[in-house]
């Protein structure tokens, strides 16, 4: 530093240097986290906890699930995906920072220092891959728009930004093609004074041909990706095919049962079914079709557009720090204009404005405005409408930003931006981490246990679901093979190659059908069970659904769904006792337990029912109990495990009788080895009688 002149690498090097300590500061104060389940989801699959190492991905490009692939074969112990996306995001950052402070020292500085303040809790702590599409497409288009002349873009940055195109493109194309929207004003400003300056040839080369390219590149890697990996008859094509129905329904709204009444029961559709549809419960792989998806979108109607509406999320917007911080600088962009009252860029500044309502119009139309995709769009608006009016700003004060002034007007932006941003940068630091809540460490523990046991496979309801990413650090890898026994009733990923492969390890195909089908499947569910039960019998004439207690595990039932058995046969040869009866939970619970007289070796991967018969009605139901056997994790066994504690000992969880299991019923221990049940001789002794 000489005379108190900073040159344009040590402004850049100061830059880094603060960018750094922001990106450390999130990491260590703020808390980072899991934005959504769809990112928990994605840094499962890529990790292998799925079963393998995969480059195959519904939302990410698979040209970036090779990147990602790569690295996890290379060091297999390291959460890749986390790394390689926070490395994005800096390195896009950085970018942008960098072409600011290229073009103007001391104002683009402060403008890189405040950008990565406002960006920091939006995409180093809510960590969530839209948003980082978003970036770092933004960064390409700062690289190829907003560096002026041609001579100070060299062929190094033209290729950098085609490159963050591409890149963006992969993580997330939506977004992309959002901060493609909201970029285009940059274009304009370029074509605009190529007109007045008749520059047509400097425009076309400088401007279009790598804008160009970078299109051919995108459009190009998705035709590539169709050939080669969405080929006709391929699970990908299937699943492809799948979500997209299931995004044209579900994502923007599921018409109600009452005003389509006609419309679903031509489909052989029920209410239930409606209710599941709108409650995500679409794991039913005979009933819940991409065709069934499609058929509903065509019967529905278009919705009038919620102009009451408008007035209350343009609120909403104007309050958002992103926003706010995008506004200021545009007054002073104004002010800076004022003199001459010409406001150069003007249309550049001016047109983000426009993309952002036009998106916001597009979302209240179809009466789904994501939070997530939003913030994506601001990110974008705000580096846009920064990048456009700093050449205005710098031109009236960027000489006078010297010495002790420049200092102190930098300082002052960054309080004026951790006060508007105090809930983000500030707050988090003095609350406790999500993950170490009562309720992660709850579902971090049923995770941890319930993913030891493979034999086993349990579901989720959507709800629940909805705390998938609270348990675990987005720098922590999941184990491998972590969540081949897990699996969800609803979302993007019902029938992607990965769950599907991993239910037929089960002998299974339809998730939820398949329920009340194995003794091997658990539901984990409080909200939806008795729906689900009504859904069972609905679609299956003659099939009586119950439920019985099997676990518990913190804050979290587990649940068996059961059926009444065909073929059941009488064996005489074995022998079982009713021996003990009481009430738990508060009354909510009969717990039965019983004795089999059968080896270790005969039970062996056995499950055992408790089957009961009313002689007055001649109605049957039936209950899934679990052995008295607990592994290292204090589960008890659904399934006879001859490795653990010998025991011929039952306990069955079943929802309050209505009167004592007593002479009024008959009933009968049931031993099931795979399909096959044979129901054993039963002496009832829970009440001081010997009857059979």
């Amino acid at each position: 530093m000489r005379k108190k002149r900073w040159s344009v690498g040590q402004m850049w090097g100061l830059f880094f240097v603060g960018h750094l300590l922001v990106l450390l500061y999130a990491v260590l104060f703020l808390h980072p986290f899991y934005g959504s389940n769809d990112e928990f989801t994605l840094a499962a699959i890529a990790s292998g906890a799925y079963g393998e190492y995969t480059q195959y991905f519904i939302y990410l490009h698979s040209g970036f699930g090779w990147i990602l692939k790569g690295f996890y074969m290379l060091m297999p112990g390291v959460n890749w995906y986390s790394i390689v996306m926070y490395g994005l995001i800096f390195l896009s950052l950085s970018v942008i920072g960098g072409v600011w402070i290229q073009r103007a020292r001391r104002v683009g500085g402060i403008l890189a220092v405040l950008l990565v303040l406002a960006c920091a809790q939006p995409l180093y702590v809510e960590f969530q891959y839209t948003k980082t599409a978003a970036v770092v497409s933004a960064a390409g288009y700062v690289l190829l728009f907003c560096l002026g002349k041609e001579k100070e873009r060299g062929r190094l940055q033209t290729a950098g930004g085609i490159l963050l195109l591409l890149l963006g493109s992969f993580i997330r194309f939506h977004a992309f093609g959002m901060v493609s929207l909201v970029a285009f004003g940059l274009w304009l400003l370029k074509a605009m004074e190529a007109l007045s300056n008749r520059e047509w040839k400097t425009f076309f080369i400088r401007d279009c041909v790598p804008f160009v390219l970078a299109f051919a590149l995108v459009f190009g890697s998705i035709l590539a990706e169709n050939l080669l990996v969405y080929r006709p008859g391929t699970m990908e094509a299937h699943y492809r095919e799948y979500d997209r129905a299931r995004q044209k329904l579900l994502d923007y709204g599921v018409p109600d049962w009452e005003e389509y009444q006609a419309e679903y029961e031509a489909m052989g559709l029920t209410r239930t079914d409606c209710i599941n549809l709108q409650n995500w419960l679409i794991a039913d792989y005979d009933r819940y079709t991409a065709e069934t998806f499609q058929k509903i979108v065509e019967f529905r109607k278009s919705r009038p557009f919620q102009w009451e509406y408008l007035l209350d999320y343009l609120v909403i917007l104007m309050k958002k720090p992103l926003f706010l911080l995008g506004t200021l600088v545009t007054a002073l962009w104004l002010v800076a204009g004022y003199p001459k009252r010409r406001w150069k860029n003007s249309i550049a500044v001016v047109y983000p404005y426009l993309a952002l309502l036009a998106i916001y119009l597009y979302f209240i139309k179809i009466y789904r405005v994501l939070p997530i995709v939003v913030t994506a769009c601001l990110i974008s608006f705000l580096i846009f409408v920064w990048s456009a009016a700093e050449s205005e700003i710098a031109k009236r004060w960027e000489e006078q930003l010297t010495g002790k002034r420049g200092l102190l007007v930098g300082l002052s932006c960054v309080i004026v931006t951790t006060g508007i941003c105090v809930r983000m940068l500030l707050v988090p630091a003095w609350k406790e981490p999500v993950q170490h809540s009562e309720p992660s460490i709850a579902f971090r523990k049923l995770y941890d246990t319930i993913s030891q046991d493979k034999e086993l496979y349990y579901v989720f309801d959507p709800f629940t679901n909805n705390g998938v990413e609270l348990g675990y650090s987005i720098f922590e890898k999941l184990p491998d093979n972590y969540l081949t026994n897990i699996f969800t009733l609803g979302g993007w990923e019902t029938e992607s190659p990965q769950v599907v492969s991993n239910l037929e390890v089960y002998e299974q195909r339809s998730l939820l059908t398949s329920l009340y089908k194995s003794d091997r499947a658990v539901l984990i569910s409080n909200t939806l069970m008795e729906h689900i039960m009504l859904h069972l019998q609905n679609i299956y004439d003659g099939i009586f659904i119950t439920y019985s207690k099997v676990n518990q595990i913190g804050d979290f039932d587990l649940f068996a769904l059961n059926y009444r058995m065909s073929g059941l046969k009488d064996s005489e040869e074995y022998t079982a006792s009713l021996d003990k009866t009481y009430r738990a939970e508060e009354d909510r619970y009969d717990v039965f337990e019983a004795t089999v007289n059968m080896t270790p070796e005969e039970l062996d991967g056995k499950s055992v029912f408790l089957w009961m018969e009313s002689v007055e009605s001649g109605k049957r139901r039936m209950y899934q109990g679990t052995w008295q056997q607990q592994d290292k994790q204090g589960l008890y066994s659904m399934l006879y495990n001859k490795e653990l504690s010998a025991t011929n000992q039952v306990k069955f969880i079943i929802p309050r009788l209505s009167y004592p299991l007593d002479e009024r019923y008959k009933v009968h221990i049931v031993i099931r080895d795979g399909d096959k049940g044979t129901k054993i001789v039963t002496h009832n002794y829970l009440y001081g009688s010997n009857a059979s």
